[in-house]
Order: C-alpha cells, then sequence, then structure tokens
C-alpha cells in the first residue's frame, strides 16, 4: 500500500474518493478550499464550484437523493450560510452516502469569526468526526459515507486550519465503484410540510442511540490507560498536543460526537484533575464539568478561550517550557497587503479621490482596501452584506454611501440584497470590483469567467446584464487603470440618486500572469 505525505484537505478528499463518491461541491473559503481542488485534479469524478455553500448543500443532497455517494465541504462561515437546508436534511434523511467536511479556522487566520461547527452537529442531531492527523481524516472520510448509509443521516466531518494545511503520512487505499442510481419518489420523507416533519423529527430523535452505538463500534472515543491521577480528555488535533506532553499520563481521546457521556464518567471517575484540550469553543468541556470539577481547560482560565490553542499553551500547563520568551526578538508584524499593481487598489485611490460619506466593504481580497495608506474601508460584515448595509445606512438620510462587493461574493449572496435595494428605493453607490477570479482563496473560477473547476468551458454570466435585470438605475463598467475615467465615473455615482452600480473590470495581476505563462 502505497504510502504519501498528504494535507489533510488531500487526505479527505482522497478518503471521499476511494469510498466511490459519484460527486463533490463546493464554495472556496479557506481552510477548506483545497478539498474540491484535490478532486478535481485528482479524479475523473465531476465536481463543481457552486456560487454558494447553500447550492453546494443542495446540489449535494440532490446527488444523496439518487442513491449516490457525494462530498460536500466548505469553511465554517460557509456552514451558516448553508444552514437551513443542513438542519432539515437530517430530518428528510439521505439515500447515497452524504458527507459534509467543515473546516473549522481558530485564531480567525483567513475568517471573520472563530464559531465551532460542533455544534452545528449536535444542533441538528448527526454525527461529527473530528481526526487528529491526516490519516485519520483519510480513514474517517471512507468510513463516514458507510456511517451515512447506515443511519440515513449526512454525517459530518470536521476539522481545522492546522491540520487541514499541515503535511502528514497517509496510505492510499482502493477506490471503490460508484452506486448505482436508485432515484425513488418518496414524499412522505422527503417533503419537509408540516405534516411530516414532526413525525421526521421523531424518528430523528429514535436514531440517536443508534448514532450512540455506531460510535461505540467504531471505537472513535477510546481511553488509553496510563499512570497517575492527572488524566487529559484530548479532541482531534489536540491528541498531538497531549502527546506532545512525553508523561504517560491518561487520556481520553475524542473523536467522534456525540460524546457517550458514560465514557466520560468512566475516565474521569477516580481522577484527582482533569484537563480538556480542543480547538475552539469549550464543547466537551461542558460535558465534563457534569462528573468532575476538578478540571483545567478553557472554563478555569487556564487555557485560552479565543485564539487558536496550539501546543505551546498545553506544554506550559504541564511545566514543559519553562524559558520566557523574549519580545525584541519576535518578528516584526507583516499583516496581508493588495498585490502590487493589483486593480483593486487603483479602484481604492479613485474611491477616495471622489470622498464617499461611507463605505460598507465585503469579504474578499479587496478588503485589505480597509488597511493603510487607503483606509477606504469603514465596514466588512460577512458574505453579500456590503449592499444591505449600505442601504439600511443610507435608509436614514445620510447621502453618498457606497457598498464594495467582490464580483465572486456578489454572485455568492449579493444579487438578493441588490434586488432588495432596488425594491426598497435605496440611494447607494454599488461599486463590483470585477478581478476575474475567487482570487483570496486561491483564483478559482467564478460563473463570469465560463470556465468550470474542471476547466472545460460553460456560459459566462454578463453582470452589468444581471445588474440591469435587477432593476438598477445605472450600471457603468471601468477600468480602474484609467484612473480619471474611474474617478468621474464613481463621482457620478455618488451624486446621483437610486441604485446605481459601477463595476470595475480588470483581471487579478496574478491571474493575468498565469494566463500569459
Amino acid at each position: 500500500m502505497e504510502k504519501v505525505l498528504m494535507l489533510g484537505c488531500d487526505a479527505i478528499a482522497r478518503g471521499a474518493i476511494e469510498a466511490g463518491i459519484s460527486y463533490a461541491a463546493s464554495y472556496p473559503g479557506t481552510p477548506a478550499t483545497q478539498i474540491l481542488e484535490y478532486v478535481a485534479k485528482n479524479s475523473s469524478i465531476k465536481a463543481e464550484w457552486s456560487v454558494n455553500e447553500k447550492v453546494a448543500y443542495e446540489v449535494a443532497y440532490g446527488v444523496s437523493l439518487t442513491g449516490r455517494r457525494v462530498l460536500c465541504s466548505m469553511k465554517h462561515v460557509g456552514l451558516n450560510v448553508a444552514s437551513d437546508p443542513f438542519m432539515t436534511s437530517a430530518y428528510l434523511g439521505v439515500k447515497g452516502g452524504f458527507v459534509l467536511a467543515v473546516g473549522d479556522d481558530p485564531g480567525a487566520y483567513s475568517s471573520q469569526n472563530e464559531q465551532d461547527s460542533r455544534f452545528y452537529a449536535s444542533f441538528a442531531k448527526i454525527v461529527c468526526l473530528e481526526p487528529s492527523d491526516a490519516k485519520e481524516a483519510k480513514d474517517m472520510a471512507y468510513v463516514a459515507f458507510d456511517i451515512s448509509e447506515e443511519l440515513e443521516l449526512p454525517i459530518m466531518i470536521r476539522s481545522i486550519t492546522r491540520l487541514l494545511h499541515c503535511l502528514s503520512p497517509v496510505s492510499l487505499g482502493k477506490i471503490k465503484a460508484e452506486k448505482e442510481i436508485k432515484l425513488n419518489k418518496n414524499p412522505e420523507r422527503l417533503l419537509a410540510i408540516p405534516k411530516n416533519v414532526v413525525r421526521l423529527h421523531c424518528e430523528l430523535n429514535k436514531k440517536q442511540e443508534k448514532i450512540k452505538k455506531l460510535i461505540e463500534k467504531y471505537e472513535f472515543n477510546k481511553i488509553f490507560s496510563g499512570n497517575g491521577k492527572v488524566g487529559i480528555i484530548a479532541c482531534g488535533i489536540t491528541y498531538n498536543y497531549a502527546k506532545e506532553i512525553g508523561e504517560d499520563l491518561p487520556i481520553l481521546k475524542i473523536s467522534a460526537y456525540p460524546v457517550d457521556e458514560a465514557l466520560i464518567y468512566e475516565f474521569v471517575k477516580n481522577l484527582d484533575k482533569i484537563v480538556v484540550l480542543e480547538e475552539g469553543y469549550p464543547f466537551v468541556e461542558n460535558l465534563v464539568r457534569k462528573y468532575n470539577i476538578k478540571i483545567k481547560g478553557k472554563l478555569s482560565g487556564d487555557l485560552p478561550l479565543e485564539g487558536e490553542l496550539g501546543a505551546e499553551p498545553v506544554l506550559k500547563l504541564f511545566g514543559k517550557i519553562n524559558f520566557p520568551v523574549k519580545e525584541d526578538i519576535l518578528l516584526i508584524p507583516r499583516p496581508p497587503m493588495l498585490c502590487q499593481g493589483c486593480p483593486h487598489r487603483e479602484f481604492y485611490k479613485a474611491l477616495n479621490e471622489a470622498n464617499p460619506t461611507f463605505v460598507a466593504g465585503d469579504i474578499g481580497c479587496y478588503t485589505l482596501g480597509a488597511n493603510p495608506p487607503l483606509k477606504a474601508i469603514d465596514t466588512c460584515l460577512c458574505m453579500g452584506a456590503s449592499i444591505s448595509k449600505a442601504a439600511g445606512i443610507s435608509s436614514q438620510g445620510i447621502k453618498k454611501v457606497v457598498a464594495v462587493i467582490g464580483d465572486s461574493t456578489f454572485i455568492h449572496s449579493g444579487i438578493p440584497a441588490l434586488i432588495n435595494a432596488v425594491y426598497n428605493k435605496a440611494n447607494i453607490l454599488v461599486c463590483i470590483l470585477d478581478n476575474s477570479a475567487v482570487a483570496m482563496t486561491g483564483h478559482q473560477p467564478t460563473p463570469s469567467i465560463g470556465i468550470t473547476v474542471k476547466g472545460e468551458e460553460t456560459k459566462t454570466l454578463d453582470l452589468v446584464e444581471l445588474c440591469k435585470a435587477c432593476g438598477v438605475d445605472s450600471v457603468e463598467l471601468i477600468d480602474p487603470y484609467n484612473k480619471k475615467s474611474a474617478f468621474e465615473t464613481i463621482k457620478k455615482g455618488l451624486e446621483s440618486s437610486g441604485v446605481n452600480v459601477v463595476i470595475a473590470k480588470r483581471p487579478c495581476v496574478l491571474v493575468s500572469r498565469k494566463l500569459k505563462s
């Protein structure tokens, strides 16, 4: 069996490929972007960049209804977008194995929050698997499809940035054949309407005992005996941190949720002190406190509640790091910045010169325009919120309000906001920065490019015509490199009533270089 070094992202994708998936769907989002890219580049399996995570989940669910296996991947905040179909799919159930791979980002290395997706799995009453390394990520992805089909439920694999973007050895296995198509009508199960949902919710509740037995069967959660009266409960990647301590302590390794509380009690009942290690919120720590209060963890203040945990705080807690860190040897902070020659930079220069009252930004590399020396953005909340926020601000009589949004983000969730702004008679200038890529996450193609994740040509979305169809008062296309024209167009849009759109179109510099090479 061949053994190779793999990223956690690649390992999850490889496990899904070996399990015989027929489709993969995602929307780009660090740290989970490479999961779909691996499927697209290393197999003949059909794959798609969906326009947003909700659509990706719904497409994947449709594939599952045909009896075939499907992988859906996204980052943690993407699950917020997909939460509507996600929650209800647990009621309706699945046919072909359905695995949802979610990349959490403790430390917020590339995200607007640090939310913990384990709570979503608990909320939906489904199984969540949490690997400790790439090998487990691949193995869990492989077996998750069997569990999904046995329970007839979607299964979540929750991982974090450090695991997804680090290399570890993985053994490659054989690839299963795809499942046969079996699409059957069953409206009593598949219609989420009032007469069905209470009964389906009851069935989901009854599955909880079966879930518990399956987790026991696969031994995802297990006790490793050791010496002494101090024990460690380690979740996912933190099992590696526990092993770094270098002492033969009792360890309860948690790799699947819901956690059997009887196992927790069995582990903690004879211990004098328990250390709970987990990336994210104190999800397990809250459970453990029901059975033993002699705990060192996030809630006790012994470990940080925010940021990535990592190994260092754990080693300090056990007295394994005694040397002080000298501030003068730390690296000078180097925040991310717009690339040299970036068309967004030139757009922001023109925008600043036009002197808007307030600029609502959005999620993408253009958000870096908030940094010095440009300081061109005043607020940023979540995908697609720029237009809605700008409309809300202008509704209070404030003039010269601007929304700045990228082409991919506009397609993701800006279109409904634009329609809403038009319908409710907002007075705003919407600036769509079209750099022909999802640049922040690695230059993935968008519908406005006309190329799929597989590199196949498809229809191209015309943003100008789309905005016209939304009923805006004007649409102007500019080249941000033409500063005089860009300034004059932006200035005119700021001084006009209604909803006016300026599309600043020029490819990302890095994309242009790739196309020329």
